[in-house]
């Protein structure tokens, strides 16, 4: 860097910093470009060598508030832990910093653009600083599904144009007055808008302990998937078994270890509740009696001859069939992540009745 160039950053800071003392502690009204100069000890003349005029000196002395300002938020967050909490602390920190300065305050958000400078990007900057200083959090926020695009969009919008406006009847019309009751009242602000803190992070199927939950063994076992709404009938299927009207299709869907696949069936079917029961038969087991009925030519399906139990009649004249609790693994909640896991789990269960009930339909089949 040579010296002239040295010589005129250095000049530049002299006028920024005497300009930034005087708008702090008088603001704009009261400023001129000699009483600037004097401030700098140099002469009203040498600033125009530096600067286009007093509005490109306003320009200058904005972003180095900003810069400023952000040091301090950085200074006043840097123990607070990523996320909400840490986008709380950032706007606690920039509104304690204005109320420092309440003359860069007016500076920002009540003198007219044109009197600071006459360009829209000057206004663009001051108007969505604050935005700027929490939008690496919300980008965290968003990559751990504490909230989705558009609920951060709406956030950001309410907060862009909320917070200036507690600023603004706090320090101009002392409303409140005293500092702590308006501290405790951004917090209450805060706590109404962004209530992301409360969402819960939603579990992805595609995590390794999902994945490995409903297709584990997978080579080895057939694996389907039903949902239902509430924890009480999953914990009733794990203990009595899955019940199912006519077809087991109609309510249980295969699934195979495909990432793509599974998706897709998840966004078919968790509109019917965010439990989903796993459901798993050897593929061993299902093969065998699948052959069976292929070679007999029987028109049944596998799932109706493993069962225990004989099929009973609802109101409706449609049989209800009972799927042993031995081939259902176990359940998960699909926003909680939480798994259960049936101890009878046994995906190689295969009692005498199940030949049987092969063998009675064969003969009604021959019949």
């Amino acid at each position: 860097m040579s010296n002239k160039i040295i010589q005129e950053k250095r000049m530049k800071g002299y006028f920024i910093q005497a300009a930034k003392e005087m708008l702090k502690g008088e603001g704009l009204k009261n400023i001129s470009v000699r009483n600037i100069a004097d401030q700098a000890g140099y002469s009203y003349a040498t600033l125009y060598n530096y600067f286009k005029d007093i509005k490109d000196l306003f320009f200058e002395c904005v972003n180095d508030f900003q810069d400023e300002c952000e040091d301090f938020i950085k200074l006043e967050t840097k123990k607070t832990p990523q996320g909400v909490e840490k986008i709380k602390a950032i706007i606690r920190a920039y509104s304690k910093y204005f109320i420092q300065y309440p003359n860069v305050f007016e500076l920002f958000y009540l003198e007219k653009i044109s009197d600071i400078d006459n360009k829209q990007p000057t206004s663009d900057l001051i108007c969505n600083f604050l935005d700027k200083l929490c939008a690496e959090e919300w980008n965290y926020c968003i990559k751990e599904d504490l909230v989705n695009i558009v609920q951060a969009e709406s956030i950001r919008s309410i907060i862009k144009y909320q917070i200036p406006g507690l600023l603004l009847l706090h320090l101009n019309r002392r409303n409140p007055a005293d500092y702590n009751d308006f501290l405790v009242l951004l917090d209450k602000q805060l706590d109404k808008i962004i209530k992301v803190e409360k969402t819960a992070k939603k579990i992805k199927l595609t995590e390794p302990e999902i994945l490995n939950f409903i297709f584990g063994n997978c080579d080895k076992n057939v694996c389907f998937i039903h949902y239902t709404k509430e924890e009480k009938i999953a914990n009733k299927i794990l203990t009595e078994g899955f019940r199912y009207v006519e077809s087991f299709y109609n309510t249980a869907e295969q699934v195979t270890n495909d990432k793509l696949h599974l998706t897709h069936k998840h966004n078919t079917y968790k509109l019917y509740g965010n439990y989903i029961i796993v459901i798993s038969i050897s593929t061993d087991l299902y093969n065998f009696f699948n052959n069976e009925i292929k070679t007999n030519k029987m028109k049944v399906s596998v799932e109706n001859i493993l069962t225990e139990d004989s099929p009973i009649l609802n109101d409706n004249n449609d049989y209800i069939y009972f799927l042993p609790k031995q081939f259902v693994k176990g359940y998960l909640n699909y926003e909680t992540g939480k798994i259960e896991i049936n101890p009878d789990y046994n995906p190689n269960y295969n009692p005498p009745i199940f030949k049987k009930n092969l063998e009675g339909i064969a003969q009604i089949n021959s019949n």
